[in-house]
């Protein structure tokens, strides 16, 4: 039995930590890795929005699935869930440019789906958000 609280109580600053060590993993290409603080927020009592943290989540594990397993069929429905959930959101402004993530996920899914020629040569990136919407 593990000591992990279900759903634990966080305060914006761990929320933060936790989001900022999931990127720096995910751009690192250590997907399970980048997985597990997304969890814990996605786990947490206030995990707002919740269909985010789920989406990175689901993306980073469909990414994983693949490069870990080679198994494209199951990190095809795993990444399209958490895309579905990152669509929902791209205009949202939640410090990073979710719209460029998913655009660098869609070859892979695609890919992974259809699982002909080549895998896409890069995988994606999480960048911040440069631009604010609304007026300036």
């Amino acid at each position: 039995m593990t000591d992990q609280v279900l759903h634990p109580d966080l305060t914006d600053r761990q929320k933060a930590d936790l989001f900022e060590e999931g990127i720096a993993h995910f751009n690192s290409g250590r997907f399970f890795e980048a997985h597990e603080p997304w969890e814990e927020i996605w786990r947490s009592t206030n995990p707002e929005p919740r269909d985010f943290y789920q989406g990175l989540v689901q993306v980073a594990a469909g990414l994983h699935i693949w490069f870990a397993r080679a198994k494209c069929e199951p990190a095809a429905r795993v990444l399209d869930r958490g895309l579905g959930r990152l669509r929902a959101l791209e205009s949202a402004d939640l410090g990073i440019d979710i719209a460029a993530l998913v655009a660098g996920l869609e070859p892979w899914q695609a890919w992974l789906e259809s699982q002909k020629g080549p895998a896409p040569m890069t995988t994606p990136t999480i960048r911040r958000r440069t631009e604010r919407p609304g007026p300036q």
